[in-house]
């Protein structure tokens, strides 16, 4: 590690330990000796990070002992930044105390999806309040989905900057992703590694479409071509990293070197102890290097190598990108030029990598693998707040044909209430860690069908029926089922199930949904995930996968539409028009019964436990058979 980072993370430290120790002014401090102890830190390194704090006049020095003045008073912000972010981010930490240390006002607006981050970029547009915008981007998405919203702001006056994805027309701060790879794949082959191979997440957001040409590019030079061919992709679920591990195993058990895009979501964990129940020994048999250098990849056993940048030059880079953006838009007659500033990475060598051995180089290279190509389809844009409301809302009253021409005294709602597992709106509830917020208790009319919920803001206020999958497998403390029972005794013309899924893959089949009389078999309904497409899948191709599902991922970011039996319903967050909103996508099911002279006496649920996708079931409404 560069001296100069470790000097700046040991400022940083001596920061928080003086923040979180609460001395009085006054107080006299532990010598710097006493400090390698308490913080495990390099005298060198301390010693130049006191000097720091002495200038700053936050510590006096007297001979050899250390006093505490009490924090620098606070410079009063001259400038004011809006950054948009993820209420996930592992940043907002940093962001905040660079912020500070800049001496620059900070309001925070977190997201938790695209369409509700595109929100908050169309509310800065007019607000009077708002100097310039950061937006820090899901690395997911593409930019397609949240571009048009941020140029939007430069058209109202108020300058906007993209940190870590490439946008077009607006300026950004970069995190140089190709020089990564690069530096990876050099310091691999210096260390004789000939076969390598990737792994990343889909090529739709600009990072992971950089990575994967720079990878592919490999392919150019004639002894890199099989390793070019490499490419494994995974998303945020776990379900990825098993077939990954297995590849290592049998296809590719030429690799001696793994590089992985994981600066975002912590997967190294999961894929260390995949690869030890297939006996391969990281470094021994394979090498590691991550493009981004997450804490834990330094704690993990090995330690990973990293090819890493600096987060807090990137912050400080991008805040003032922002002063300077409003400095120009306040010159008469002068258009800021687009920027676009990349910073370089450094490389972080751990216990992770080693020398290719004799035997490693006696192998043969394995016949390369057809990669997949960039997604040629661009999504559209995500709607303004107000024109979407409306959308959503329409969605909510189209009927299905029988519940079109049903009287409400038709409807009967089976009690689930014995088999409720799971709050809705509770911090801790639905399907993880996030709630199903603002769908209140009751009954609510739902493509013509009156579907009675439950549930509530505590955790006892349960309201689903959560099964158990490799993402969720616990509720109520206790194990989640893989399957139910549920009497229903009605001779029924259709059963209505109101439910949703996360963690959904690409047209999977995950549950299955099977309706009896007594012994005998009515019929059943495998639910399968629309999820979201590999790249390179066309419009056509992707139009006739549609046909063959019935329910998608809760979340908004997923491309959701109405099945022939099968319909959204949305669930809006905030009901001011004005507000920002965040809304997530729950389904109906009918199930038209062949057999309406026979009772249907119960409804047999079945989930696939060894599958990342999560059903949870919330109601379910017969229409009944009308006497003749």
């Amino acid at each position: 590690m560069a001296n100069g980072v470790v000097i700046t993370d040991t400022i940083t430290a001596l920061r928080d330990w003086l923040e979180t120790s609460a001395f009085a002014p006054g107080a006299r401090l532990p010598s710097e000796r006493q400090l390698i102890g308490v913080l495990g830190l390099k005298h060198n390194a301390i010693n130049r990070a006191m000097g720091r704090l002495i200038a700053e006049g936050i510590v006096q020095r007297e001979g050899y002992r250390l006093f505490f003045r009490g924090a620098a008073a606070p410079q009063p912000a001259t400038f004011t930044c809006d950054l948009v972010l993820a209420r996930r981010s592992l940043l907002v930490r940093s962001y905040r105390k660079v912020a500070r240390d800049l001496g620059i006002g900070l309001r925070l607006h977190y997201y938790e999806s695209t369409e509700e981050a595109v929100g908050h970029l169309h509310v800065l547009a007019t607000d009077a309040q708002c100097e310039s915008v950061l937006f820090d981007p899901s690395h997911m998405d593409e930019s397609e989905l949240w571009s048009a919203a941020l140029i939007r702001l430069s058209a109202h006056g108020k300058p906007a900057a993209s940190i870590r994805q490439y946008c077009d027309d607006v300026s950004c701060v970069l995190a140089d992703y190709a020089r990564a790879v690069e530096m990876a794949c050099l310091h691999l082959n210096q260390a004789g590694h000939r076969e390598l191979a990737l792994v990343t997440i889909l090529p739709r957001a600009p990072v992971a479409i950089e990575i994967h040409q720079v990878w592919e590019s490999l392919g150019r030079q004639p002894d890199r071509r099989s390793s070019a061919a490499r490419i494994a992709y995974y998303s945020d679920a776990r379900e990825d990293i098993r077939p990954i591990a297995t590849k290592l195993a049998n296809e590719w058990k030429n690799v001696t070197a793994l590089v992985i895009y994981a600066e975002h979501t912590p997967i190294v964990p999961h894929l260390l102890a995949e690869l030890t129940k297939q006996k391969i020994n990281v470094p021994r048999d394979l090498s590691l290097v991550c493009l981004g250098d997450l804490s834990s990849l330094a704690t993990s056993s090995p330690p990973i190598t990293a090819v890493a940048f600096d987060t807090t030059l990137m912050q400080e880079t991008a805040f003032r990108l922002g002063q300077r953006l409003v400095r120009k838009q306040h010159e008469v007659g002068v258009k800021s030029p687009i920027s676009c500033i990349r910073i370089q990475p450094h490389f972080v060598a751990r216990g992770s990598l080693s020398s290719v051995t004799s035997d490693q180089k006696a192998k043969q290279a394995l016949k390369a693998e057809r990669s997949l190509p960039t997604a040629k389809t661009k999504p559209a844009a995500v709607e303004s707040p107000v024109e979407l409301r409306r959308t959503l809302m329409a969605m909510w009253k189209r009927p299905y044909s029988l519940t079109a021409i049903a009287t409400p005294d038709l409807f009967k709602s089976i009690d689930l209430a014995p088999f409720f597992n799971r709050p809705l709106n509770f911090r801790k509830g639905w399907l993880g860690d996030l709630p199903l917020t603002h769908l209140a208790a009751g009954t609510h009319t739902i493509h013509g069908v009156p579907f009675q919920v439950f549930g509530g803001h505590s955790r006892k206020d349960r309201g689903a029926v959560v099964f158990r999958s490799m993402n969720n497998e616990t509720g109520n403390a206790q194990t989640l089922p893989s399957s139910v029972t549920i009497p229903i005794g009605e001779k029924a013309a259709s059963i209505y199930v109101l439910h949703g899924c996360g963690y959904a893959r690409y047209l999977n089949r995950f549950a299955t949904y099977e309706f009896y009389a007594g012994k005998k078999r009515l019929g059943s309904v495998p639910l399968v995930t629309l999820g979201r497409p590999p790249p390179g899948y066309d419009t056509a191709q992707f139009e006739r996968d549609t046909q063959q599902a019935n329910i998608q991922d809760w979340w908004p970011d997923y491309t959701h539409i109405d099945y022939k039996q099968a319909r959204r319903v949305p669930i809006v967050e905030r009901e001011n028009e004005s507000a920002v909103q965040r809304h997530v996508y729950l389904y109906t099911l009918e199930w038209k019964n062949p057999f309406p002279n026979l009772t249907v006496t119960h409804l047999k649920i079945t989930a696939d436990a060894s599958q990342s996708t999560t059903l949870g079931v919330l109601a379910v409404s017969v229409l009944n058979k009308q006497s003749e």
